[in-house]
């Protein structure tokens, strides 16, 4: 007999609870699919809880006030990293990272209609914008050729570090995609044998986006991070730790608003 699918139900309400630790608002996510009961502290340092769709109002709060210390923590953290990251306006003299180095922005209005970036080693970027722009539209623009860019750069510099490796590891993945992801540099489907990369890798020191390509096509072989995935990327890249915590200590530095 055919097991019938029911659709899944969320509910999401705004909460807030009491705790030792202060009073906690929060957004509480009933769903009918979730069997467990889990907190996650987004970008804009909002709290998010997500609960099984029955799950008693007085068993989350309990939840939430036994990992309040934890919670506050992370929300302390989360609003730190929000000032750091406001403070990327895209405005002229602003400094962004490439392959592991701080270049400055320089920005000229011109009579063009579309504007154009270029880019040298020597003096970073140059980029020309349409006149009479708000302060607003001329970030949005600034930003957008950015980005344009280092997508653009992206595709060029990750399809050579794959080529190189994919060789040297001797394996091939059958599909590339090179993305925005939030929170993760790259990840590997491994039933469809597809690398998935985040382009903003290219803000870091080439030997950091080649640690990235290595731990990606390693683990088309091995598709956990057990003894034998970690010694598989040793063998490539011996020094790989050192590369894993620049990620770690620089990973602000390589987020673009």
């Amino acid at each position: 007999m055919r097991k019938i699918k029911h659709p899944k139900r969320i509910i999401k309400t705004a909460c807030l609870t009491q705790t030792e630790m202060g009073e906690i608002p929060f957004i509480l996510a009933r769903s009918s699919a979730r069997r467990t009961l889990t907190i996650t502290i987004d970008e804009k340092a909002d709290v998010n809880v997500a609960s099984p769709f029955r799950m008693k109002e007085r068993d989350i709060h309990d939840f939430i006030n036994e990992k309040a210390q934890w919670i506050i923590k992370k929300v302390n953290e989360a609003l730190k990293n929000r000032m750091i990251l406001d403070q990327k306006k895209f405005d002229h003299g602003d400094q962004f990272l490439f392959l592991g180095k701080k270049y400055k922005l320089s920005i000229f209005e011109r009579n063009v209609k579309r504007g154009h970036v270029s880019f040298n080693a020597l003096e970073g970027w140059f980029i020309t914008i349409p006149q009479q722009l708000s302060l607003k539209g001329r970030r949005v623009k600034v930003r957008a050729k950015m980005l344009q860019w280092y997508r653009a750069q992206a595709n060029e510099i990750l399809g050579g570090r794959i080529f190189h490796y994919s060789r040297l590891i001797g394996v091939e993945p059958k599909k590339i995609a090179v993305r925005t992801q939030k929170r993760i540099w790259g990840c590997c489907d491994y039933n469809t044998q597809t690398i998935h990369l985040n382009w903003q890798i290219i803000l870091s020191p080439i030997k950091v986006v080649d640690y990235v390509v290595v731990h990606e096509l390693c683990h088309l072989t091995v598709p956990n991070h057990s003894k034998r995935f970690w010694k598989k990327v040793e063998k490539v890249m011996p020094d790989f730790k050192r590369y894993k915590k620049w990620l770690t200590v620089n990973h602000l530095d390589m987020v673009l608003p």
